[in-house]
Protein backbone atom coordinates (compact mmCIF):
# COMPACT_ATOMS: atom_id res chain seq x y z
CA UNK A 1 0.00 0.00 0.00
CA UNK A 2 1.36 3.28 -1.20
CA UNK A 3 0.01 6.63 0.07
CA UNK A 4 -0.63 9.44 -2.63
CA UNK A 5 0.07 12.79 -1.83
CA UNK A 6 -3.83 13.49 -1.31
CA UNK A 7 -3.70 10.57 1.16
CA UNK A 8 -1.63 12.51 3.26
CA UNK A 9 -2.78 16.06 3.07
CA UNK A 10 -4.94 16.49 6.10
CA UNK A 11 -2.60 14.55 8.47
CA UNK A 12 -1.05 16.48 10.81
CA UNK A 13 2.12 17.77 9.65
CA UNK A 14 4.18 16.86 13.07
CA UNK A 15 2.95 13.34 12.42
CA UNK A 16 3.12 13.29 8.41
CA UNK A 17 7.00 12.29 7.84
CA UNK A 18 6.69 9.63 10.91
CA UNK A 19 3.26 7.78 8.94
CA UNK A 20 4.79 8.29 5.73
CA UNK A 21 7.83 6.64 6.38
CA UNK A 22 6.03 3.45 8.77
CA UNK A 23 3.39 3.02 5.84
CA UNK A 24 6.57 3.01 3.04
CA UNK A 25 8.15 0.27 5.52
CA UNK A 26 4.64 -2.17 5.30
CA UNK A 27 5.78 -2.88 1.08
CA UNK A 28 2.41 -4.45 0.54
CA UNK A 29 -0.23 -2.59 -2.11
CA UNK A 30 -2.66 -5.46 -0.73
CA UNK A 31 -2.47 -5.83 2.81
CA UNK A 32 -5.38 -6.02 4.98
CA UNK A 33 -4.54 -3.53 7.99
CA UNK A 34 -7.31 -3.98 9.75
CA UNK A 35 -5.76 -8.00 10.99
CA UNK A 36 -2.71 -8.69 12.34
CA UNK A 37 0.50 -8.87 10.31
CA UNK A 38 3.30 -10.29 11.67
CA UNK A 39 6.67 -8.53 11.83
CA UNK A 40 9.27 -9.25 9.02
CA UNK A 41 11.77 -9.98 11.85
CA UNK A 42 9.65 -12.76 13.32
CA UNK A 43 9.09 -14.88 10.14
CA UNK A 44 10.81 -17.48 11.02
CA UNK A 45 11.57 -17.84 15.20
CA UNK A 46 7.89 -16.23 16.15
CA UNK A 47 6.88 -20.03 17.37
CA UNK A 48 10.06 -20.23 19.46
CA UNK A 49 9.55 -16.78 21.51
CA UNK A 50 5.85 -17.77 21.69
CA UNK A 51 6.88 -20.77 23.48
CA UNK A 52 9.37 -18.65 25.92
CA UNK A 53 6.41 -16.42 26.86
CA UNK A 54 3.95 -19.22 27.25
CA UNK A 55 6.29 -21.23 29.78
CA UNK A 56 7.07 -18.18 31.59
CA UNK A 57 3.19 -17.15 32.00
CA UNK A 58 2.42 -20.77 33.53
CA UNK A 59 5.51 -21.52 35.10
CA UNK A 60 5.67 -17.75 36.94
CA UNK A 61 1.86 -17.50 37.48
CA UNK A 62 1.64 -21.38 39.46
CA UNK A 63 4.45 -20.75 41.15
CA UNK A 64 3.64 -16.71 43.19
CA UNK A 65 0.02 -18.68 43.35
CA UNK A 66 2.01 -21.32 45.32
CA UNK A 67 4.16 -18.86 47.27
CA UNK A 68 0.95 -17.19 48.24
CA UNK A 69 -0.77 -20.21 49.34
CA UNK A 70 2.42 -21.42 51.74
CA UNK A 71 2.85 -18.03 53.21
CA UNK A 72 -1.47 -17.20 53.88
CA UNK A 73 -1.61 -21.49 54.89
CA UNK A 74 1.18 -20.74 57.38
CA UNK A 75 0.15 -17.89 58.77
CA UNK A 76 3.42 -16.33 58.13
CA UNK A 77 2.19 -12.75 56.83
CA UNK A 78 2.19 -11.58 60.23
CA UNK A 79 5.70 -11.06 59.98
CA UNK A 80 5.80 -7.96 57.98
CA UNK A 81 8.26 -8.96 55.94
CA UNK A 82 6.28 -12.33 54.44
CA UNK A 83 3.65 -9.60 54.08
CA UNK A 84 5.66 -7.56 51.51
CA UNK A 85 6.70 -10.83 49.71
CA UNK A 86 2.68 -11.47 48.96
CA UNK A 87 2.69 -7.97 47.98
CA UNK A 88 6.07 -8.57 44.82
CA UNK A 89 3.72 -12.13 44.03
CA UNK A 90 0.75 -10.18 43.52
CA UNK A 91 2.45 -7.96 41.19
CA UNK A 92 4.06 -10.70 39.64
CA UNK A 93 0.83 -12.41 38.64
CA UNK A 94 -0.42 -9.36 37.36
CA UNK A 95 2.57 -9.92 35.26
CA UNK A 96 2.12 -12.62 33.93
CA UNK A 97 -1.61 -13.00 33.42
CA UNK A 98 -1.75 -9.15 32.20
CA UNK A 99 1.59 -7.61 30.63
CA UNK A 100 3.33 -10.40 29.28
CA UNK A 101 0.47 -11.95 26.87
CA UNK A 102 -0.44 -8.36 25.63
CA UNK A 103 3.07 -7.40 25.57
CA UNK A 104 4.16 -10.21 23.29
CA UNK A 105 1.59 -9.54 20.97
CA UNK A 106 2.11 -5.91 20.74
CA UNK A 107 5.95 -6.59 19.64
CA UNK A 108 5.10 -9.64 17.42
CA UNK A 109 2.81 -7.90 15.19
CA UNK A 110 3.51 -5.10 13.50
CA UNK A 111 0.48 -2.59 12.86
CA UNK A 112 -1.67 -1.39 16.12
CA UNK A 113 -4.49 -3.25 15.80
CA UNK A 114 -5.45 -2.95 19.80
CA UNK A 115 -7.48 0.40 19.63
CA UNK A 116 -6.79 3.79 21.22
CA UNK A 117 -7.68 2.47 25.22
CA UNK A 118 -4.73 0.22 25.14
CA UNK A 119 -2.23 2.59 23.11
CA UNK A 120 -2.21 5.01 26.46
CA UNK A 121 -3.18 2.32 29.23
CA UNK A 122 -0.31 -0.51 28.33
CA UNK A 123 3.03 1.73 28.91
CA UNK A 124 0.92 2.35 32.70
CA UNK A 125 0.66 -1.39 32.64
CA UNK A 126 3.80 -2.50 31.87
CA UNK A 127 5.34 -0.47 34.58
CA UNK A 128 3.08 -0.34 37.55
CA UNK A 129 4.30 -4.23 38.74
CA UNK A 130 7.67 -3.21 38.00
CA UNK A 131 7.25 -0.31 40.02
CA UNK A 132 5.65 -1.95 42.96
CA UNK A 133 8.18 -5.02 42.99
CA UNK A 134 11.12 -2.29 43.13
CA UNK A 135 9.45 -0.18 45.61
CA UNK A 136 8.72 -3.02 47.66
CA UNK A 137 12.00 -4.47 48.17
CA UNK A 138 12.90 -1.56 49.42
CA UNK A 139 10.05 -1.30 51.92
CA UNK A 140 11.53 -4.85 53.07
CA UNK A 141 15.00 -3.52 53.57
CA UNK A 142 14.07 -0.61 55.53
CA UNK A 143 11.81 -2.70 57.51
CA UNK A 144 14.37 -4.97 58.49
CA UNK A 145 17.51 -2.93 58.97
CA UNK A 146 14.68 -1.03 61.46
CA UNK A 147 13.78 -4.10 63.36
CA UNK A 148 17.11 -5.57 63.67
CA UNK A 149 18.88 -2.02 64.62
CA UNK A 150 15.69 -1.24 67.08
CA UNK A 151 13.93 -4.16 67.98
CA UNK A 152 11.53 -2.56 70.59
CA UNK A 153 10.01 -0.38 68.23
CA UNK A 154 6.32 -1.62 67.06
CA UNK A 155 6.86 -2.12 62.48
CA UNK A 156 4.85 -0.65 60.07
CA UNK A 157 1.49 -2.54 59.01
CA UNK A 158 2.85 -3.90 55.90
CA UNK A 159 -0.86 -4.04 54.38
CA UNK A 160 -1.21 0.12 55.20
CA UNK A 161 2.68 0.19 52.91
CA UNK A 162 1.31 -2.27 50.23
CA UNK A 163 -1.09 0.30 49.64
CA UNK A 164 0.63 3.05 49.78
CA UNK A 165 2.87 1.54 47.16
CA UNK A 166 0.18 0.47 44.65
CA UNK A 167 -1.29 4.21 44.81
CA UNK A 168 3.21 5.19 44.09
CA UNK A 169 3.07 3.39 41.32
CA UNK A 170 0.22 4.29 39.54
CA UNK A 171 0.70 8.05 40.35
CA UNK A 172 4.13 7.99 38.62
CA UNK A 173 3.18 5.89 35.16
CA UNK A 174 0.67 8.84 34.73
CA UNK A 175 2.38 11.04 32.76
CA UNK A 176 2.75 8.38 30.28
CA UNK A 177 -0.46 9.47 28.55
CA UNK A 178 0.75 13.07 28.10
CA UNK A 179 3.98 11.39 26.47
CA UNK A 180 1.76 9.05 23.98
CA UNK A 181 -0.16 9.54 20.81
CA UNK A 182 -2.29 7.48 19.26
CA UNK A 183 -3.62 8.28 15.49
CA UNK A 184 -6.38 6.49 14.25
CA UNK A 185 -5.79 7.09 9.81
CA UNK A 186 -9.68 6.06 8.94
CA UNK A 187 -10.67 9.20 10.73
CA UNK A 188 -9.30 10.75 7.62
CA UNK A 189 -12.02 9.35 5.36
CA UNK A 190 -9.10 7.42 3.06
CA UNK A 191 -9.84 3.88 1.44
CA UNK A 192 -6.03 2.73 2.39
CA UNK A 193 -6.21 4.07 5.66
CA UNK A 194 -9.66 1.81 6.69
CA UNK A 195 -8.25 0.17 9.75
CA UNK A 196 -5.67 1.70 10.44
CA UNK A 197 -4.12 3.10 13.77
CA UNK A 198 -0.60 4.13 14.89
CA UNK A 199 0.64 4.28 18.45
CA UNK A 200 3.51 6.04 18.96
CA UNK A 201 5.16 8.63 21.40
CA UNK A 202 4.67 12.35 20.92
CA UNK A 203 7.10 13.89 19.09
CA UNK A 204 6.30 17.27 20.02
CA UNK A 205 7.68 16.59 23.95
CA UNK A 206 10.72 15.60 25.36
CA UNK A 207 10.15 11.69 26.51
CA UNK A 208 14.17 11.36 26.44
CA UNK A 209 13.98 13.95 30.02
CA UNK A 210 10.73 11.79 31.41
CA UNK A 211 12.59 7.95 30.86
CA UNK A 212 15.80 9.29 32.40
CA UNK A 213 13.84 10.70 35.58
CA UNK A 214 11.90 7.11 35.93
CA UNK A 215 15.68 5.13 35.39
CA UNK A 216 17.09 7.31 38.30
CA UNK A 217 14.00 7.68 40.64
CA UNK A 218 12.17 4.09 40.28
CA UNK A 219 15.33 1.59 39.39
CA UNK A 220 18.89 3.67 40.57
CA UNK A 221 18.09 5.38 43.48
CA UNK A 222 16.06 2.37 44.98
CA UNK A 223 18.28 0.16 44.40
CA UNK A 224 20.85 2.32 46.17
CA UNK A 225 19.06 2.80 49.01
CA UNK A 226 18.41 -0.86 49.29
CA UNK A 227 21.75 -2.19 49.01
CA UNK A 228 22.97 0.63 51.55
CA UNK A 229 20.05 -0.78 54.17
CA UNK A 230 21.17 -4.47 53.43
CA UNK A 231 24.54 -3.57 54.27
CA UNK A 232 24.18 -1.96 57.23
CA UNK A 233 21.98 -4.45 58.63
CA UNK A 234 23.93 -7.18 58.08
CA UNK A 235 26.56 -5.06 59.97
CA UNK A 236 24.17 -5.09 62.75
CA UNK A 237 23.78 -8.79 62.99
CA UNK A 238 27.05 -9.53 62.30
CA UNK A 239 28.21 -7.27 65.76
CA UNK A 240 25.03 -8.71 67.16
CA UNK A 241 26.43 -9.26 70.73
CA UNK A 242 24.44 -11.01 73.62
CA UNK A 243 21.82 -8.55 74.93
CA UNK A 244 21.22 -7.30 71.80
CA UNK A 245 20.51 -10.80 70.30
CA UNK A 246 18.08 -11.01 73.26
CA UNK A 247 16.28 -7.59 72.59
CA UNK A 248 15.65 -8.58 69.26
CA UNK A 249 14.44 -11.98 70.52
CA UNK A 250 12.12 -10.49 72.69
CA UNK A 251 10.62 -8.15 70.50
CA UNK A 252 9.82 -11.11 68.21
CA UNK A 253 7.93 -13.24 71.11
CA UNK A 254 5.95 -10.38 72.38
CA UNK A 255 4.51 -9.23 68.84
CA UNK A 256 4.21 -12.91 68.40
CA UNK A 257 2.78 -14.05 71.73
CA UNK A 258 0.62 -11.17 71.84
CA UNK A 259 -1.44 -12.50 68.91
CA UNK A 260 -1.22 -15.84 70.86
CA UNK A 261 -4.72 -16.10 73.04
CA UNK A 262 -4.93 -19.82 73.61
CA UNK A 263 -3.71 -21.62 76.58
CA UNK A 264 -0.08 -23.26 75.46
CA UNK A 265 2.01 -25.18 77.38
CA UNK A 266 6.18 -24.65 76.78
CA UNK A 267 8.78 -26.65 77.72
CA UNK A 268 11.21 -24.70 79.41
CA UNK A 269 14.51 -25.02 79.64
CA UNK A 270 17.43 -23.29 81.82
CA UNK A 271 21.25 -22.78 81.85
CA UNK A 272 22.32 -24.22 84.61
CA UNK A 273 25.84 -25.47 85.22
CA UNK A 274 27.12 -25.51 81.85
CA UNK A 275 23.96 -27.68 81.21
CA UNK A 276 20.17 -27.16 79.56
CA UNK A 277 17.64 -28.94 82.04
CA UNK A 278 13.77 -28.92 80.85
CA UNK A 279 10.98 -27.93 82.50
CA UNK A 280 7.15 -27.08 82.32
CA UNK A 281 5.34 -24.16 82.02
CA UNK A 282 2.02 -22.94 81.72
CA UNK A 283 0.99 -19.83 80.58
CA UNK A 284 -2.50 -18.12 79.76
CA UNK A 285 -2.84 -15.95 77.42
CA UNK A 286 0.47 -13.13 77.08
CA UNK A 287 3.66 -14.73 78.81
CA UNK A 288 5.36 -12.92 81.04
CA UNK A 289 8.35 -11.76 79.20
CA UNK A 290 10.42 -11.11 82.31
CA UNK A 291 10.34 -13.99 83.70
CA UNK A 292 10.41 -16.05 80.75
CA UNK A 293 13.37 -14.64 78.95
CA UNK A 294 15.51 -15.47 81.94
CA UNK A 295 15.38 -18.99 81.71
CA UNK A 296 16.45 -19.77 77.72
CA UNK A 297 16.64 -17.40 75.85
CA UNK A 298 19.78 -16.51 75.73
CA UNK A 299 20.37 -19.83 73.78
CA UNK A 300 17.30 -18.95 71.71
CA UNK A 301 18.48 -15.37 71.13
CA UNK A 302 21.61 -17.12 69.45
CA UNK A 303 19.68 -19.69 67.52
CA UNK A 304 17.25 -16.01 66.14
CA UNK A 305 19.75 -14.12 64.52
CA UNK A 306 21.17 -16.98 63.07
CA UNK A 307 18.31 -17.32 61.52
CA UNK A 308 17.80 -13.57 60.71
CA UNK A 309 21.12 -14.25 58.69
CA UNK A 310 19.56 -16.83 56.98
CA UNK A 311 16.59 -14.85 55.96
CA UNK A 312 18.88 -11.44 55.28
CA UNK A 313 20.67 -13.57 52.63
CA UNK A 314 18.10 -14.67 51.23
CA UNK A 315 16.58 -11.58 50.56
CA UNK A 316 19.32 -10.09 48.99
CA UNK A 317 19.62 -12.90 46.49
CA UNK A 318 15.65 -11.78 45.94
CA UNK A 319 16.62 -8.62 44.91
CA UNK A 320 19.67 -8.79 43.51
CA UNK A 321 18.61 -11.60 41.22
CA UNK A 322 15.46 -8.74 40.62
CA UNK A 323 17.56 -5.89 39.41
CA UNK A 324 20.34 -7.97 37.60
CA UNK A 325 17.83 -9.52 35.41
CA UNK A 326 15.53 -6.05 34.87
CA UNK A 327 18.84 -3.63 34.19
CA UNK A 328 19.33 -4.91 30.23
CA UNK A 329 15.57 -3.69 29.67
CA UNK A 330 16.13 -0.51 32.06
CA UNK A 331 19.07 0.34 29.82
CA UNK A 332 17.59 -0.42 26.82
CA UNK A 333 14.29 2.17 27.47
CA UNK A 334 16.51 4.83 28.07
CA UNK A 335 18.30 4.63 25.06
CA UNK A 336 15.47 3.75 22.77
CA UNK A 337 14.24 7.27 22.15
CA UNK A 338 17.81 8.37 21.40
CA UNK A 339 18.16 5.57 18.36
CA UNK A 340 17.40 5.86 14.99
CA UNK A 341 15.74 2.87 14.02
CA UNK A 342 16.01 1.86 9.78
CA UNK A 343 15.03 -0.64 8.00
CA UNK A 344 18.88 -2.25 8.08
CA UNK A 345 18.72 -2.75 11.80
CA UNK A 346 14.97 -3.30 12.86
CA UNK A 347 15.37 -7.00 12.40
CA UNK A 348 18.04 -6.96 15.27
CA UNK A 349 16.22 -4.17 17.09
CA UNK A 350 12.68 -5.88 17.44
CA UNK A 351 15.02 -9.86 18.89
CA UNK A 352 16.82 -7.44 21.28
CA UNK A 353 13.28 -5.87 22.38
CA UNK A 354 11.65 -8.82 22.84
CA UNK A 355 14.49 -10.92 24.59
CA UNK A 356 14.79 -8.02 26.76
CA UNK A 357 11.72 -8.04 27.71
CA UNK A 358 11.63 -11.91 28.52
CA UNK A 359 14.27 -11.40 30.62
CA UNK A 360 13.19 -8.14 32.32
CA UNK A 361 9.91 -10.59 33.68
CA UNK A 362 11.94 -13.69 34.23
CA UNK A 363 11.94 -12.30 37.97
CA UNK A 364 8.12 -13.76 38.23
CA UNK A 365 9.89 -17.15 38.52
CA UNK A 366 12.64 -16.86 40.45
CA UNK A 367 11.46 -14.53 43.55
CA UNK A 368 9.34 -17.74 43.87
CA UNK A 369 11.87 -20.43 43.29
CA UNK A 370 14.55 -18.11 45.67
CA UNK A 371 11.57 -18.62 47.96
CA UNK A 372 10.83 -22.04 48.18
CA UNK A 373 15.03 -22.92 49.03
CA UNK A 374 14.46 -20.19 51.57
CA UNK A 375 11.74 -22.51 53.06
CA UNK A 376 12.99 -25.59 52.26
CA UNK A 377 14.53 -27.98 55.02
CA UNK A 378 18.24 -29.24 54.41
CA UNK A 379 16.84 -32.76 54.22
CA UNK A 380 14.36 -31.64 51.39
CA UNK A 381 17.05 -30.17 49.48
CA UNK A 382 19.19 -33.00 49.84
CA UNK A 383 16.74 -35.40 48.27
CA UNK A 384 15.54 -32.62 45.64
CA UNK A 385 19.65 -32.81 44.68
CA UNK A 386 19.31 -36.07 44.22
CA UNK A 387 16.67 -36.06 41.75
CA UNK A 388 18.06 -33.60 40.08
CA UNK A 389 21.56 -36.07 39.49
CA UNK A 390 19.41 -39.05 38.87
CA UNK A 391 21.80 -40.68 41.96
CA UNK A 392 20.66 -43.99 43.11
CA UNK A 393 22.92 -43.55 45.84
CA UNK A 394 21.57 -43.43 49.10
CA UNK A 395 21.53 -40.06 51.63
CA UNK A 396 23.34 -40.18 54.49
CA UNK A 397 21.22 -41.63 57.77
CA UNK A 398 21.85 -38.74 59.42
CA UNK A 399 19.43 -36.95 55.89
CA UNK A 400 17.50 -40.16 56.03
CA UNK A 401 16.33 -39.78 59.59
CA UNK A 402 16.36 -35.79 58.87
CA UNK A 403 13.51 -37.16 56.14
CA UNK A 404 11.29 -38.87 58.36
CA UNK A 405 11.63 -36.60 61.02
CA UNK A 406 12.83 -33.31 60.55
CA UNK A 407 10.24 -31.55 57.88
CA UNK A 408 7.97 -29.38 59.47
CA UNK A 409 5.41 -29.23 56.36
CA UNK A 410 4.39 -30.77 54.03
CA UNK A 411 6.13 -30.75 50.58
CA UNK A 412 9.63 -30.60 52.50
CA UNK A 413 8.73 -26.34 53.36
CA UNK A 414 9.69 -25.42 56.63
CA UNK A 415 8.42 -22.36 58.58
CA UNK A 416 11.69 -20.52 59.55
CA UNK A 417 9.80 -17.75 60.37
CA UNK A 418 9.17 -17.23 64.13
CA UNK A 419 5.10 -17.28 64.45
CA UNK A 420 3.14 -18.19 67.46
CA UNK A 421 2.22 -21.58 65.72
CA UNK A 422 6.18 -22.60 65.01
CA UNK A 423 7.36 -21.21 68.27
CA UNK A 424 4.56 -23.05 70.34
CA UNK A 425 5.57 -26.54 67.98
CA UNK A 426 9.20 -26.15 68.46
CA UNK A 427 8.59 -25.54 72.32
CA UNK A 428 6.04 -28.35 72.84
CA UNK A 429 7.61 -30.67 70.38
CA UNK A 430 4.18 -31.58 68.50
CA UNK A 431 5.80 -30.58 64.92
CA UNK A 432 5.58 -34.19 64.37
CA UNK A 433 8.93 -35.62 65.73
CA UNK A 434 8.58 -36.37 69.28
CA UNK A 435 11.91 -38.08 68.66
CA UNK A 436 13.67 -34.47 69.49
CA UNK A 437 13.28 -32.92 72.97
CA UNK A 438 13.11 -29.44 73.38
CA UNK A 439 16.76 -27.94 72.57
CA UNK A 440 18.04 -30.32 70.27
CA UNK A 441 18.09 -31.27 66.58
CA UNK A 442 19.24 -33.33 64.13
CA UNK A 443 21.52 -30.61 62.36
CA UNK A 444 23.16 -28.37 65.52
CA UNK A 445 26.08 -26.54 64.66
CA UNK A 446 28.28 -27.37 67.29
CA UNK A 447 29.85 -23.94 67.84
CA UNK A 448 25.92 -22.91 69.25
CA UNK A 449 25.92 -26.01 71.36
CA UNK A 450 29.75 -25.04 72.92
CA UNK A 451 28.54 -21.28 72.65
CA UNK A 452 25.43 -22.41 74.91
CA UNK A 453 27.88 -24.06 77.59
CA UNK A 454 30.06 -21.82 78.06
CA UNK A 455 27.03 -19.26 78.72
CA UNK A 456 27.00 -18.79 83.10
CA UNK A 457 23.23 -19.74 84.28
CA UNK A 458 20.55 -16.59 83.52
CA UNK A 459 18.57 -15.56 86.62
Amino acid sequence: MRPSRSDLDSIPDQYLETIAHYLMGLRNDTVDLSKPQLRPSFTNNYPLFILLYVLMITCGTATNIGMIYHIMRHRLYQDPTYAYLINIAISDVVKCIFVLPITLAVLLVQNWIFGKFLCYFLPMLQDIPIHVSMMTYLLIAGDRYRFVSVPGKPRIPAFVCALGIWFFAVCIVLPYAIYTTYLDLETYKKLHFRGLGICLANLTDDIQQYMRSLFLLTYIAPLTVTAYLYVKASRELQDQDEPMAVAMFEARAKNSYSRHDSNTSHDVTSLRDGKRESGSMMTGGTVGLSGFSTTYDLYDAELDVRKEKRTQKYLIFMVSVFAILLCPLMVLRLAKPALVETYENTGHFDITFIMFVWLGFASTVTTPVLYASWQMSRPAKERLKGYFQFSTKRLPPVLEKGLRHGNRHEGGLANVAYTPQARAGSLSGSNGSDEYPRGTSSFQRPDLINNAQRMSPVH
